[in-house]
């Protein structure tokens, strides 16, 4: 009797998670963006959330809740039904920011499950055309010449450009200081102002002025050459050993959404990534498109932590909400 009522108990369990699951999404689904809108992030969300209201059938909202280390955004997440009608967009600062002292009531490996990798991006390692290098051998023994050290601009504090730089820093033993300013755009500024003579710049952001002569590109931050910029080798392939660095967007989902909604956001996000829209605007803009299962993803990430890691302990690089 008791392995009859056994049997049926999980029958049951298994017909409700199959009727929440064949029911999902019920009502209006929100993917939080914790950056500015504007940013390839919102963007990015946009696409997908289009793609995924006429699959769904659903509105599909996108939500910025910018600042804080992203951590608003992702407690947002954290606190709400864990149904998959809530999803978080986001990336490095997410997987990162433990390591940076960032203070949470959270913890994002336990509290939030992975759905898919949407894209990556490496950049571009850029100097003032002002400074007298043309290689980034050039760069280091030029700046290992001077009597102070040359300053390199980022967006802000632990963001992807300080940590590709100090990854720079720490495998070339170059003579640079980091100056962070408030966004991409101001950090561009003080690069052509020549405030600042070094930058990772995101390719899009950084190709006029590199076709207008006052940047001179240097070499690029991926493992792999970006089609935008073929000719243009990898900060690796220079001969800096062991050198990788690219940010990425993901999007993850609340823990304790039923298995079966998990998987079929990942299926339906991966086809959203396939449409051409989105694929223009990743190629336009200097992103490769992700995508495959929640377990990919998941290795993804913990190889990006296993590069980070060392790099912000070594910086010491801490930053507050």
């Amino acid at each position: 009797m008791l392995r009859v009522l056994l049997v049926a108990l999980i029958a049951m369990v298994s017909l409700a998670q199959a009727a929440r699951a064949e029911t999902f999404p019920s009502r209006q689904v929100t993917m939080i963006v914790p950056y500015p809108p504007g940013t390839n992030a919102d963007v990015v969300a946009r696409f997908v959330a289009d793609k995924l209201s006429q699959k769904f059938g659903q509105r599909v909202v996108v939500e910025s809740k910018a600042g804080g280390a992203t951590v608003p955004g992702t407690m947002a997440v954290i606190h709400a039904p864990a149904d998959g009608h809530t999803m978080l967009v986001s990336g490095t600062a997410t997987n990162v920011n433990p390591v940076m002292g960032v203070k949470t009531s959270y913890d994002a490996e336990k509290d939030l499950t992975p759905i898919a990798l949407l894209v990556t991006f490496p950049g571009v390692l850029v100097v003032n055309s002002k400074v007298p290098v043309k290689t980034v051998a050039e760069l280091v023994e030029y700046s290992k010449k001077q009597p102070k050290p040359l300053l390199y601009s980022s967006p802000g504090v632990g963001s992807f450009p300080h940590l590709a730089m100090e990854q720079f820093k720490q495998l070339t033993g170059a003579n640079v200081e980091h100056v962070p300013f408030r966004g991409l755009g101001p950090a561009m500024i003080g690069l052509l102002r020549n405030d600042v003579q070094i930058s990772v710049a995101d390719i899009p952001g950084a190709l006029p002025h590199i076709k207008a002569g006052e940047l001179k590109a240097l070499a690029q931050t991926g493992k792999q050459r970006m089609p935008q910029v073929p000719d243009l080798p990898t900060i690796a392939e220079t001969g800096v050993q062991g050198y990788e660095a690219a940010g990425f967007l993901g999007v993850w989902v609340r823990t304790g959404a039923p298995a079966e909604t998990v998987a079929l956001l990942n299926k339906d996000v991966n086809e959203a990534l396939t449409a051409p829209d989105i694929t223009a605007y990743a190629h336009s803009n200097g992103l490769l498109i992700g995508g495959g299962t929640p377990a990919d993803f998941v290795a993804y990430m913990k190889r990006d932590k296993e590069i980070w890691t060392p790099v912000i302990q070594k910086a010491g690089i801490k930053i507050s909400e």
